[in-house]
């Protein structure tokens, strides 16, 4: 199934052509060269996709004989270069779309700190708007220091289903979810989900304007539920 993930769902798509980059990021944004640790001798930095196994079309997760369009992690914009820097109100979107091989903006890395590094940006990393809060929007932020009071918004667990996996933590039963481990002021878990065509979009100046050619969804905090599909992600690595 997986396999097909590749081969029948390579879609062609593009953001509005007004996209606009109105504050230029740092000149180092695409070296990896803050981090503690080297890529080549790294063995738990993995290349990786992550896919929706929600399926838009019959609204249920998918099953292995389902041949319809999976949805990946990705940019709001198609060109690494459209980047912007990390200035409040200009947050760019992580937003869920048609997977396409020939896109490396798709792809996001398992790096230390229990944060997710866009592998192409190294210094973006995904992060959630304002705050780990209900119904606030996953984007990319500029990576912050280990010890930085803005860190624990940029954590978060992919709990993996194998067997084995740590079972007494909160978390535990949340399988291939997305866990925010240091969410604010709630006594229920946070996990994210993904929109579906009914939810209305969040927007802010950075993305007001912001149009895309085909389909595409927000990823946002919720509390964490087994019962929603989508909220089960499935990591394929490359």
């Amino acid at each position: 199934m997986l396999l097909y993930l590749f081969i029948a769902a390579t879609l062609a798509f593009t953001s509005g052509d007004d996209y606009q980059v109105v504050h230029g990021p740092e000149s180092n944004v695409f070296t990896a060269g803050n981090e503690q640790y080297s890529r080549p001798s790294c063995t738990t930095c993995f290349r990786v996709l992550f896919a929706s196994d929600y399926n838009y079309v019959t609204k249920k997760r998918f099953t292995t004989n389902d041949m319809n369009t999976r949805y990946v992690m990705d940019m709001e914009f198609d060109n690494r270069n459209k980047v912007r820097a990390a200035w409040g109100e200009y947050e760019q979107n992580i937003l869920l779309r048609p997977v396409n091989m020939g896109n490396e903006l798709q792809f996001w890395e398992f790096a230390p700190y229990k944060m997710f590094i866009s592998f192409p940006i190294p210094r973006r990393v995904h992060d959630i708007r304002r705050g780990a809060f209900e119904g606030y929007t996953l984007i990319i932020w500029a990576k912050k220091p280990p010890l930085d009071e803005g860190t624990n918004n940029q954590r978060f667990l992919y709990v993996h289903p194998y067997a084995g996996y740590p079972t007494t933590a909160t978390y535990a039963q949340y399988k291939q979810h997305f866990y925010i481990p240091y969410q604010n002021n709630y006594d229920y878990a946070l996990c994210y989900q993904a929109k579906t065509p009914t939810e209305r979009r969040s927007t802010w100046d950075g993305n007001a304007k912001l149009t895309t050619v085909g389909s595409s969804y927000q990823i946002y905090a919720t509390k964490c539920s087994n019962n929603a599909a989508t909220q089960y992600f499935v990591p394929i690595f490359a």
